[in-house]
């Protein structure tokens, strides 16, 4: 599914009461999600303390891994610390997948 960017960076905003997105951004509750499209899963983010769950996830997050992630995270990783319950809707989720990877 191709993904909207712009209409990506306006369901972001969900994502900002815990993560930001701005490269060289600092880490909230959340990571700072500049640059992770592409990464190992749980690593980088200026030493946040990702969840046992999460780092033992391993892979990488391309677009199936955050699709996977942004659908349910509790499901993805059982443990995880993340809250959010997830985004149902496949092209909402395409979208913010897409604005991400925007932000390098």
């Amino acid at each position: 599914m191709v993904g909207d960017a712009a209409a990506g960076e306006k369901s972001f905003a969900k994502c900002k009461a815990c993560h930001t997105i701005n490269p060289g951004g600092a880490n909230g509750i959340g990571p700072n999600l500049a640059g992770v499209a592409g990464e190992a899963v749980a690593t980088g983010r200026g030493g946040f303390a990702f969840s046992d769950a999460l780092k033992t996830k391993g892979g990488t997050w391309d677009d199936a891994t955050l699709d996977a992630w942004l659908t349910n995270p509790k499901a993805f990783a059982p443990g995880t610390k993340m809250t959010f319950a997830g985004i149902a809707d496949a092209q909402e989720r395409a979208n913010i997948i897409a604005y991400m990877k925007t932000a390098k």
